[in-house]
């Protein structure tokens, strides 16, 4: 059964990574393909820009029979579910690359184990509204999309304001770690390969990557966008997880960020054999472990 299940998503569990923007604008499957209930919506950021979202109720999963007629498009699952109903929320925030077709695979074991999800594409990615990107690794309107987002989802139905977690990875991970120092509504947070700030993770790629440059923006720079700093003011419960092996985001940075974050409920998981990203992710590389350790995490925190 494992296997059978895992067949579905294999192509949504080997995204590319890079440290520099590269967003995917198609959307080769989309929830509907894999029987979820899904609903799409349209943020609209403070500077008017629209980003694409998908919403998933926490629910019961079909049949593994029954699925390949999802991923044929002969079946689109009806969205019925009771709103009177509040339930946990976990917001997914994507890295900086693909687009998020790729976070399926997250929504699917989440929303079958009682959560609401959302996941949403960056400004230029996905369907989200066209953006020029410039040279840097980051954009810094990134933090101006999830404000808009987490803004829209503390008013769905369904959802339980007093219950939203929040997960990220790479970038995002990073972005999330800004957000959930800075906004209360964010009651826990699985991050992985996260790293201390964009200075140090600079000087790492400089040296893995010594043929490019890698610029940022400048509001990076200061302290209120520094993990490092920031973690300082952290009391909420967090998990970091990182590769044994990452180069781009080493685990000495998780090391680090955790002997500052003053939680009472912190945890670091370093995952053995695992890297960054692609087929050596820790997701990939223990996935199974990877799914119990985060809704064990999230049961116990939200």
């Amino acid at each position: 059964m494992r296997n059978t299940v895992l067949s579905y998503f294999i192509i949504l569990l080997f995204p590319i990574f890079a440290f520099g923007i590269k967003p995917d604008t198609i959307y080769q499957f989309t929830p509907k393909n894999y029987g979820l209930m899904y609903k799409e919506l349209k943020v609209k950021t403070s500077d008017n820009i629209l980003l694409n979202a998908w919403f998933y109720p926490a629910q019961e999963l079909i049949s593994i029979d029954s699925m390949k007629y999802y991923q044929e498009g002969n079946l689109t699952r009806n969205y019925v579910v009771d709103e009177s109903i509040k339930k946990p929320t976990i917001i997914i925030c994507d890295g900086d690359v693909n687009n998020m077709m790729y976070l399926i695979s997250f929504a699917y074991f989440l929303c079958s184990n009682g959560y609401n999800v959302l996941t949403f594409d960056w400004r230029g990615f996905g369907e989200s509204q066209k953006w020029t990107f410039d040279d840097n690794i980051v954009s810094e309107e990134f933090i101006t999309d999830y404000n808009a987002v987490l803004d829209t989802l503390v008013n769905l139905p369904g959802v339980d304001n007093n219950r939203i977690g929040a997960y990220g990875f790479s970038t995002g991970a990073y972005i999330s770690f800004i957000q959930f120092s800075g906004r209360k509504e964010i009651k826990a947070l699985v991050v992985r390969g996260m790293f201390t700030s964009y200075p140090e993770a600079v000087k790492n790629l400089d040296l893995i990557q010594p043929e490019r440059k890698h610029p940022y923006p400048s509001i990076f720079d200061n302290d209120d966008y520094k993990a490092i700093e920031i973690a300082k003011n952290i009391t909420k419960p967090v998990l970091l997880i990182v590769g044994e092996n990452d180069d781009r985001t080493p685990k000495e940075m998780s090391i680090k960020l955790l002997s500052q974050i003053n939680s009472f409920v912190r945890d670091l998981w370093i995952v053995k054999g695992a890297g960054h990203g692609g087929n050596i992710a820790p997701e990939i590389i223990e996935w199974d472990n990877f799914k119990l350790r985060m809704i064990d995490f999230f049961s116990q925190n939200l």
